[in-house]
C-alpha cells in the first residue's frame, strides 16, 4: 500500500480566461506560466513569452495536433511526506488564426467554458509542449508524446489574474471566471483556484476572487493559493494541494496554504543567500575590469555556488551580475585614479599657487586659463586628445601617467578643492598674522625679560585677540622662542659689557688668583648697568659668564675666545690662506699686480694630475729616431697605458724633428702641456740635433733672473743603438751624452749590454721602464719645492709691527689688511705673518707684520721683539676702543697707529652718526695723548698701499730707541752703530741667493751642534733665519746703495737648514725662528765685511765652523764624515766648487742645517752666453752649478767600472731636472 501511494500519477487540467484578445485583453491570465514554471522550475527552462496566435500550419503541428489544449508533459514532485506525485499537466487554451484572428475550428465546436470541464482528452500522436519557438522545429527539441494519446483529468486548477490588464475588464473575467468555475463544480473534481500575478498584484482583483470562492454554492471546498510564477512563488505549493485534494488516502489532511507574502520573503532569503555566494565567487575570479563573460564562465561551470544560482535565477542574471560587477570595477579603478589625481590636486596647487597673491581675485574657470598658461602645466597637467571627449573615456584610465588630465578640473570636486586651498590660505595667513602679532607684543612688552615664565607675563596679554586665536602649546612655542632669542641677546650684551670694561680687567693680576674681593669690585663696578640688571633672573648663568671672562682675560687662549669662529686669530689665517692660494693660482693676475714671480707659476705646470696621470711626453730626435722611440714606447702599452710601480699612467706623444724655433715643432702648443722631454740620439749627427735644440730654447731659461729651481721641463737623455758604429764609436757617445746630462742635470739611459747582441732592435723595454721611472721621479720630487711660502727663504725682517684688531667686529678684514696685501712686495710667510719690502729712508727694508687679535697681541711684545702697534678698532663699537685703552695701558713706549675702520669714509661716518663721531673723536684724542698717529679708513684705502708708509719709517726711524726700551739694546763694549756709516756709501750688497739645483738634489750636510757648543759670547742666540725667495726687486740693480751691508752667516750662503727636516719645511715657523738678530751681532758682522775692501776674505780656504763637531768629538746620529771636505788651497774659485755639492750622495735630499755657518761670496749675474758656442753655454752652466773637473773624473771613473760588470745603464747620481730647459 505504502509503494502505492509513493508512485501516485496525477493528471491536472489548467483552465482559465482564454480566446481573442477582445477576451482577455492584451495579456494571458498566467496559465502558461504556471505550467511551465513547474514543469521546468530551473530558471533558464523557464520562459515568459507564451502566445496563442498561430499560424495554420502550427495549428495542425504535432504540438497542437488542431486541439484546443496543450499537453506539458511530466513531472515527479516529492512532498514534505516524502511521498512522490507524478503530474501530467494539460492546459485548456483556445488558439487563435493569426490570419483571420478567429478561432480555430476543431472537431468539437463548443465554446470554451464547456470545452474546458472535459475530464477526458485524446490526441493521438500530441507531442509535449515547451515553447513557441518549438513550434515548426519539433525535431530541434525534445519529442515526448502524450500517452495513450488520451488523458483522464483528476483535477482542476482554475486561475485568476489578479493584476490590471490593458482591454480587460474585471467584471468581464469574474463573469467568465465564475462560469468556468460552475461548470468544474459539475464535474465533481477537486478544484484549486490559484491566482496568479500576485507580484503585480491588485488589492481589488484579490477581494473579489475572495468573494467569488465564498459563495455557500462551493460550501468552502475550494482553496485559493497565490502565486507568481515570474518569482516562482507557492507554484508547487497549488499543484501539491490539488494532489492532496485528488488523493483519497490524505483525506482529512489538509495542506497548509502559504500566504504570498510570507512565501516571497522566504523565497528573497533563498534568492539573497544564492546570490551572495554567487558574488562572492565573482570577486575572487574577476578581478580586472577587462575582464569578459567567456573568459570566465567556464571557470565558474565548476563552482556549486554558480550552479545554484543559475538554477534559481538563470544565466542571464548571472551574466547581469557579472557585468554589474566588471563595470563596478571599472568605475571602482576610475574612482581611485580620480581621488589620486584630486589628491595630486592639491599638491599642484600649493606649487603653483603658493599664496593669495598669487591667486588675486581670479575665479576657478580664470585660474584654470592662468594654469595652462604656467611655465609647469606640462608638469603636473596632461590634455585629452580632441576624439576624446572625457579622461574616464579614453585609454588614459589605463596608463601609468601621474599627470592630472586637465578636463578633470571642470568637476565640482576640482573646484571644491580650490575653494579649500583659497580658504586653507585665508587660514594660514590669519594664523602666521597672529603669531606675528604675538610676537611683535612680546618684543614690545618690556615686562618679558630673560628668565620670566609665561604665566607671569600672561596676564598683560588678556583680551588680544591673538592670544584668544592661538592654542597654548603655540602661545608657549612661541614664548619659548622668544625667551632663547632675548636671552642670547642679553648675554651677547652683557659680553659686550664685559668687553667695553677691559681697563677694569687690565687691573687684575695676570699671574694671580681672582679673589672674592675680585668679583664683590668687578660686580660693584657693573651693577648699575642695564645689561647687567636684565640678567638678574639668570645670575647662575650671569656668573659663569662673569668667570669665563675673567679665565679667558687671564689665559687667552684662541679656543677660550667667546666669538669662536669670528675670533680675530681664525678670520686673520682663513684670509690670509685663501690670499695665500690666490697669489699661487691666479697666475697672470698676480704676475702682473708684482706680487707673485713668475717662477712660482712655471714651476707648477709640468706637474702631473694626481686624479689622471695624465703624462704628455716631447720626443725629440732627428732621423725618425723621435717616432721609432713613440712606436717603441706604445708597443708596451695597452691603449697607451702604462703600468708603473703599481700605477697606471696614460700617455700622449709629441714627436719633434726639426727645427724647434717653428711653430709646429716648439715644445708646446695651445693644446699639449708637456710634462716632461726624451732626448734621443744615435750617432753624432743625432746627438748634435738635440744639442742645437735644447741651446736654442736653454739660454731664454738661463736670462731669467726669477727662476727658482725645478722649474724646467724635465729631460731624459736616452741612447738608442746602432749596429752600424764600432765599439769605439759607440763609447765616445756614450761619453758625449753623459756629459750632456750631467751638464743639464737630468737622466741619462744608456743602452743595455744584452741590446748590442740584436742588431736589429734600437731600443729595449729595460731603457723605456728606467726613463719613464726616471721622468715620474723628477716631476713627484719637484713638486715638493713648488709652495712659494715653503721657498720663502729666511728673511730676517728689519722692523717687526703687530697689528691688533678686535674680535667681533663688523667690518671687512681686508679694509686695515688692504694696503698690505696689495702691496707689490707684500709675501705670506706665516699663518699670520706678512713680510713687506718697501723704501724707508731711502733704503728698501723688510717690515714684518703680525696680524692678530688683541686677546694675542698683548703677550707678543713679552716673548718677541716688537717695534711698534697698529691698533685697529670699529668706529661702531665702544668694546673695540676700550681694547685698544687696555692694550695700551700693558705695553711699553713704542710707536702707536690707531686705525678707527669706518664703513662710507672717515668723513660721512664722522658726520653721520653721533655714536661714530664719539668714537672717532675719542680715539683721535687718545693718540694725541699718547703721542701716536690716528687715522680712519676711507672707500679707497685698501688700495692705498702707502697708507702705513709713514708708520713703517716712524717706526724705522725709532727702532734703535724701541729696543733700548725693550732691553734689546747694545752693550758698552760694543762700538756706536754710528760707526759703522763711516764708510760711506757703497753698492748695495747682493741678498743670499738660493741654492742651485745641484744642492737641492744629493746633499748631505753635517748635523750642527747645539748653541751651548758656540764659542760666542754667553749673549742669547735670536738670529733663526728663514729662507727667502727673491722677488723681481731682490737684484741689484734694482736695489737702493746702503752703508748696511747684507750680513752672511759663516756656513752656508743659503740660510740655516736643520739636517732633520725633509726637503723644504712647513710654512709654519716656531717663535724662535720670528726673533731678530741681536744687534751686537749686526755690528760685528757688518765690521767684517765692511767695504769689501779686501780680496783675501772672498780666497781665504773654508774652515768648520766652531760649532761643528770634529772627528775627534766623534759623531752623533747621521752624521757622516766625509760629507763635509775642507776644499784645498788651489780650490779658492766660489764658481768652482760649492760647499754644499757632495759628489758622493747617492740620492737626492735637501736639508735644513742647524746653526751652520759658511759664509759665500755675493751673487754676481752672469755675463751674457754666446749662443753659437754651446760649450760656452754648458761650462757655464757646470761653473755655476759649481761642477769641478775632478767630479767629472769620478763620475766617468764609476762609469767605466759599470760597463766592466756587463751593465751599460748609467746610474743617476743625483735626481735632478734640468736647471733652464725647454718650455
Amino acid at each position: 500500500m505504502a509503494k502505492k501511494l509513493e508512485s501516485k500519477v496525477f493528471n491536472v487540467s489548467i483552465v482559465g480566461l482564454s480566446g481573442t484578445e477582445g477576451n482577455k485583453g492584451v495579456q494571458g491570465v498566467g496559465k502558461s506560466c504556471l505550467c511551465n514554471r513547474f514543469m521546468s522550475p530551473h530558471a533558464d527552462s523557464y520562459y515568459t513569452d507564451h502566445i496563442s496566435v498561430l499560424s495554420q500550419t502550427d495549428f495542425g503541428g504535432r504540438i497542437v495536433n488542431n486541439d484546443h489544449f496543450l499537453y506539458w508533459g511530466s513531472v515527479t514532485k516529492t512532498s514534505d511526506d516524502a511521498l512522490d506525485y507524478t503530474f501530467h499537466v494539460i492546459e485548456q487554451t483556445e488558439f487563435v488564426d493569426d490570419s483571420s484572428f478567429q478561432t480555430f475550428k476543431s472537431g468539437k465546436p463548443d465554446p470554451y467554458i464547456k470545452r474546458c470541464m472535459a475530464t477526458k482528452v485524446q490526441s493521438a500522436e500530441k507531442l509535449m509542449y515547451i515553447c513557441k519557438n518549438q513550434l515548426g522545429l519539433e525535431h530541434d527539441y525534445n519529442q515526448v508524446l502524450m500517452p495513450d494519446g488520451k488523458l483522464s483529468i483528476d483535477g482542476f486548477m482554475c486561475v485568476f489574474d489578479i493584476s490590471q490588464v490593458h482591454q480587460r475588464r474585471l467584471e468581464h473575467q469574474v463573469e467568465f471566471f465564475t462560469l468556468i468555475l460552475n461548470n468544474l463544480v459539475k464535474t465533481k473534481k477537486p478544484i484549486v483556484v490559484v491566482t496568479t500575478k500576485h507580484d503585480e498584484a491588485n488589492d481589488q482583483y484579490i477581494r473579489e476572487v475572495e468573494r467569488i470562492v465564498a459563495r455557500k454554492e462551493y460550501r468552502n471546498n475550494i482553496p485559493i493559493v497565490e502565486t507568481s510564477a515570474h518569482e516562482n512563488i507557492n507554484v508547487e505549493l497549488a499543484y501539491m494541494t490539488l494532489a492532496h485534494l485528488i488523493d483519497k488516502s490524505l483525506k482529512g489532511q489538509k495542506t497548509k496554504i502559504v500566504p504570498y507574502q510570507e512565501a516571497a520573503k522566504a523565497r528573497k532569503e533563498v534568492l539573497d543567500v544564492a546570490r551572495d555566494a554567487y558574488q562572492h565567487h565573482l570577486r575572487s575570479l574577476a578581478t580586472d575590469y577587462n575582464a569578459t563573460w567567456s573568459s570566465v564562465h567556464k571557470l565558474f561551470l565548476q563552482n556549486p555556488d554558480y550552479n545554484h544560482y543559475v538554477d534559481l535565477c538563470g544565466t542571464d542574471s548571472a551574466k547581469k551580475l557579472f557585468r554589474r560587477h566588471v563595470r563596478q570595477l571599472r568605475e571602482d579603478h576610475i574612482s581611485m585614479k580620480e581621488r589620486r589625481y584630486l589628491e595630486g590636486l592639491k599638491t599642484v596647487l600649493e606649487d603653483m599657487l603658493p599664496d593669495l597673491a598669487a591667486i588675486a581675485d581670479r575665479s576657478w574657470p580664470t585660474t584654470q586659463a592662468y594654469l595652462k598658461r604656467h611655465e609647469y602645466f606640462d608638469t603636473y597637467f596632461i590634455e585629452m586628445p580632441p576624439d576624446v571627449m572625457s579622461w574616464k573615456d579614453g585609454d588614459h584610465i589605463e596608463s601609468n601617467d601621474p599627470r592630472i588630465p586637465f578636463d578633470l578640473l571642470d568637476s565640482n570636486e576640482a573646484e571644491n578643492i580650490f575653494r579649500n586651498h583659497i580658504n586653507a590660505l585665508h587660514a594660514v595667513q590669519k594664523r602666521t598674522e597672529m603669531k606675528r602679532q604675538f610676537k611683535e607684543m612680546l618684543d614690545n612688552n618690556l615686562q618679558v625679560t630673560p628668565g620670566k615664565p609665561l604665566s607671569e607675563v600672561q596676564i598683560f596679554f588678556l583680551g588680544r585677540e591673538c592670544w584668544s586665536f592661538l592654542s597654548d602649546q603655540e602661545k608657549h612655542l612661541i614664548y619659548d622662542q622668544h625667551q632663547a632669542e632675548i636671552r642670547e641677546d642679553a648675554k651677547i650684551d652683557f659680553q659686550e659689557l664685559l668687553l667695553e670694561h677691559a681697563e677694569l680687567f687690565a687691573k687684575l693680576d695676570p699671574h694671580g688668583d681672582i679673589s672674592p674681593e675680585d668679583l664683590k669690585r668687578i660686580n660693584f663696578e657693573l651693577k648699575d648697568e642695564q645689561r647687567y640688571k636684565i640678567l638678574s633672573r639668570l645670575e647662575n648663568e650671569r656668573k659663569v659668564m662673569l668667570l669665563n671672562h675673567l679665565g679667558f682675560v687671564q689665559y687667552p687662549f684662541r679656543d677660550k675666545c667667546p666669538f669662536r669662529e669670528y675670533c680675530m686669530e681664525q678670520m686673520v689665517e682663513r684670509l690670509l690662506l685663501n690670499k695665500a692660494h690666490s697669489k699661487l693660482g691666479s697666475a697672470s693676475e698676480s704676475v702682473k699686480m708684482g706680487k707673485t714671480p713668475q717662477s712660482w707659476i712655471r714651476a707648477s705646470q709640468w706637474l702631473l694630475d694626481s686624479q689622471d696621470n695624465q703624462l704628455n711626453l716631447n720626443i725629440l730626435g732627428c732621423d725618425g729616431l723621435a717616432d721609432e722611440l713613440t712606436n717603441e714606447i706604445r708597443s708596451h702599452c695597452i691603449d697607451d697605458e702604462y703600468s708603473l710601480g703599481g700605477a697606471i699612467y696614460s700617455l700622449d706623444y709629441r714627436p719633434i724633428d726639426g727645427d724647434v724655433n717653428l711653430p709646429h715643432n716648439a715644445f708646446r702648443s695651445e693644446g699639449f702641456l708637456p710634462h716632461g722631454c726624451f732626448c734621443v740620439y744615435s750617432n753624432e749627427e743625432t746627438l748634435s740635433y738635440v744639442q742645437e735644440s735644447l741651446e736654442k730654447t736653454l739660454l731664454s731659461d738661463l736670462e731669467r733672473e726669477d727662476r727658482l729651481p725645478f722649474q724646467g721641463l724635465p729631460i731624459v737623455i736616452i741612447l738608442a743603438f746602432d749596429s752600424s758604429l764600432s765599439d769605439k764609436e759607440l763609447t765616445v757617445l756614450r761619453e758625449e751624452g753623459g756629459n750632456l746630462a750631467d751638464r743639464l742635470q737630468c737622466p741619462f739611459i744608456d743602452i743595455p749590454s744584452h741590446l748590442m747582441l740584436e742588431e736589429s732592435q734600437k731600443f729595449d723595454a729595460t731603457q723605456i721602464d728606467h726613463a719613464l721611472r726616471d721622468l715620474i721621479e723628477c716631476i713627484k720630487y719637484r713638486a715638493e719645492f713648488i709652495n712659494p711660502l715653503q721657498l720663502q727663504e729666511a728673511i730676517e725682517p728689519d722692523i717687526r709691527i703687530v697689528m691688533c684688531c678686535m674680535c667681533g667686529d663688523n667690518y671687512n678684514l681686508e679694509t686695515p689688511l688692504g694696503p698690505l696685501l696689495n702691496h707689490q712686495c707684500c709675501y705670506i710667510i706665516g699663518e699670520r705673518t706678512l713680510i713687506l719690502e718697501t723704501y724707508l729712508d731711502d733704503s728698501k727694508r723688510r717690515v714684518e707684520v703680525i696680524v692678530t687679535s688683541y686677546h694675542h697681541g698683548a703677550t707678543i711684545v713679552q716673548d718677541s721683539l716688537v717695534h711698534g702697534y697698529i691698533l685697529v678698532y670699529s668706529s661702531k663699537r665702544k668694546a673695540s676702543l676700550a681694547a685698544v685703552k687696555a692694550l695700551i695701558t700693558t705695553t711699553p713706549t713704542i710707536p702707536i697707529q690707531l686705525l678707527a675702520v669706518t664703513e662710507s669714509g672717515g668723513a660721512n661716518a664722522f658726520f653721520s652718526s653721533d655714536y661714530t663721531q664719539a668714537l672717532i673723536t675719542e680715539g683721535n684724542a687718545l693718540a694725541d695723548k699718547l703721542h701716536a698717529r690716528f687715522m680712519t679708513t676711507s672707500a679707497s684705502f685698501k688700495q692705498q698701499t702707502a697708507a702705513y708708509t709713514p708708520f713703517f719709517k716712524e717706526v724705522w726711524d725709532n727702532k734703535t730707541d724701541t729696543e733700548e726700551t725693550l732691553g734689546y739694546g747694545y752693550s758698552d763694549d760694543e762700538p756706536d752703530p754710528s760707526d759703522m756709516y763711516e764708510l760711506g756709501m757703497r753698492p748695495p750688497p747682493a741678498l743670499p741667493k738660493l741654492p742651485k739645483r745641484i744642492d737641492s738634489y744629493g746633499v748631505n750636510t753635517r748635523g750642527s751642534a747645539s748653541n751651548s757648543q758656540s764659542t760666542e759670547d754667553s749673549e742669547p742666540v735670536y738670529d733663526q733665519l728663514q729662507r727667502y725667495v727673491q722677488s723681481d726687486s731682490d737684484h741689484e740693480h734694482d736695489r737702493a746703495s746702503s752703508t748696511s751691508p747684507t750680513f752672511y752667516d759663516n756656513t752656508s750662503p743659503y740660510g740655516t737648514v736643520n739636517h732633520a727636516n725633509d726637503a723644504y719645511s712647513d710654512v709654519t715657523t716656531s717663535r724662535n725662528g720670528d726673533q731678530p738678530l741681536r744687534p751686537s751681532q749686526v755690528k760685528n758682522r757688518r765690521n767684517i765685511y765692511a767695504g769689501w775692501s779686501d780680496n783675501d776674505t772672498l780666497n781665504r780656504k773654508l774652515q768648520k765652523a766652531s760649532t761643528m763637531p770634529t772627528q775627534s768629538a766623534g759623531a752623533g746620529p747621521g752624521w757622516n764624515e766625509n760629507q763635509y771636505d775642507i776644499i784645498p788651497s788651489e780650490q779658492t774659485d766660489w764658481t768652482d766648487k760649492d760647499p754644499l755639492v757632495s759628489s758622493s750622495s747617492p740620492q737626492g735630499s735637501l736639508n735644513r742645517r742647524n746653526n751652520q755657518q759658511v759664509k759665500s761670496k755675493p751673487a754676481v749675474k752672469p755675463k751674457p752666453l754666446n749662443m753659437h758656442r754651446f760649450s760656452d753655454v754648458t761650462n757655464v752652466i757646470r761653473r755655476n752649478l759649481g761642477y769641478s773637473k775632478q767630479q767629472h773624473h769620478q763620475q766617468q771613473q764609476q762609469q767605466q767600472q759599470q760597463q766592466q760588470q756587463g751593465f751599460n745603464y748609467m746610474p743617476i747620481q743625483h735626481v735632478q731636472a734640468p736647471l733652464a730647459t725647454p718650455e
